[in-house]
């Protein structure tokens, strides 16, 4: 069989998450992309008050330069830090049909404003008919269990399940800005030892889809979105055609390595090269301490920062110390 051959690139995105997937299959090239980060991932004002291009224009640019496409857009969730590069493009450079060929998107959890948040359902809605009117492709119900082929492999969804994909968001829980973690102060082999707390997550996380992506060479990727750990892990113990753990080249983790959005049970149940931490650590502080924590404690694997220098402020003295290796697992995307 012939290799295929996978690359995964993450943009700066703020606090955000925006990744493109591009496969390499006899002779084919296949792009997927997953979110578009903050508003400010496609463009912002300097300080001129001058549009400038951010990373997603300028990729776009790129692409659109080689002659390629994006056959997929995946939108996993309706949150401002997923969604919002995604609008802000369509604003202002609506693409065609035959750049974007195909968008998944769960658009039924309805978003309302809460206190440090910047996403509405109208923000939504307004992409959804902008979509619709304009031709594109737009494919709902996503949840656990389907599994579509492709010519370089397959998509695996593991989350969410239909009871979350149907469920409509009443309220949401206030949000305050917070770039400090109050956690990086202590040493990993302190978190190891206590009980691991996991607290709820958001409706708009609990809706967020979740998938393997796996090509004919067996290779895995697993992409988490802001997905419910607990969906997760029902998901990949009932994976069949799966050897278990799940072998991976490469895991997203799932909301910017929010303790809340990992469990320690996860590192049996995959075995990963390399982790993806996709934020600058503005507005929520991300990632925790905790998972990073166990990942380095508990695994051999790399960690990948698309902002390095949120790298920096994680680790204590004690923690290079400890594990004297650390710098050579610590990896800037």
């Amino acid at each position: 069989m012939e290799e295929i051959i996978s690359s995964i690139e993450v943009l700066k995105a703020s606090y955000g998450d925006c990744l493109f997937v591009t496969i390499q299959n006899e002779g084919a090239v296949y792009t997927i992309m997953i979110d578009g980060g903050t508003p400010s991932t496609y463009s912002f004002k300097n300080k001129k008050q001058k549009t400038e291009a951010g990373p997603l224009k300028l990729k776009l640019s790129e692409l659109r330069e080689k002659g390629r496409s994006i056959d997929l857009l995946i939108i996993t969730h309706v949150d401002n830090d997923h969604i919002g590069g995604i609008i802000r493009w369509f604003e202002e450079d609506l693409p065609s049909p035959d750049f974007v060929k195909r968008i998944w998107m769960n658009d039924d959890v309805e978003i309302y404003i809460g206190q440090g948040l910047e996403n509405a359902s109208s923000h939504a809605a307004a992409l959804k008919k902008t979509l619709t009117d304009k031709g594109f492709s737009l494919e709902n119900q996503k949840i656990t269990g389907e599994d579509e082929q492709f010519d370089w492999g397959r998509i695996v969804i593991i989350a969410p399940t239909a009871i979350q994909h149907n469920r409509i968001a009443r309220d949401i829980a206030e949000a305050l800005e917070n770039t400090v973690n109050n956690r990086y102060d202590v040493d990993i082999n302190t978190i190891l030892a206590e009980t691991y707390i996991c607290d709820n997550v958001s409706p708009e996380n609990d809706a967020s889809i979740a998938f393997i992506l796996q090509t004919n060479d067996k290779k895995n990727y697993l992409f988490l979105g802001d997905a419910n750990i607990a969906t997760i892990l029902s998901a990949i113990k009932g994976l069949d055609g799966f050897e278990h753990p799940i072998h991976c080249e490469w895991v997203k983790l799932s909301h910017h390595g929010s303790k809340n959005n990992f469990k320690p049970e996860l590192l049996q149940e995959i075995e990963a090269e390399n982790y993806i931490i996709s934020t600058d650590g503005t507005r929520y502080g991300h990632p925790d301490k905790e998972p990073i924590s166990w990942i380095i404690g508990r695994t051999n694997a790399k960690l990948w920062f698309n902002y390095p220098q949120r790298a920096e402020k994680i680790f204590t003295a004690k923690d290079k110390t400890d594990y004297p290796n650390l710098d050579k697992r610590i990896e800037s995307l």
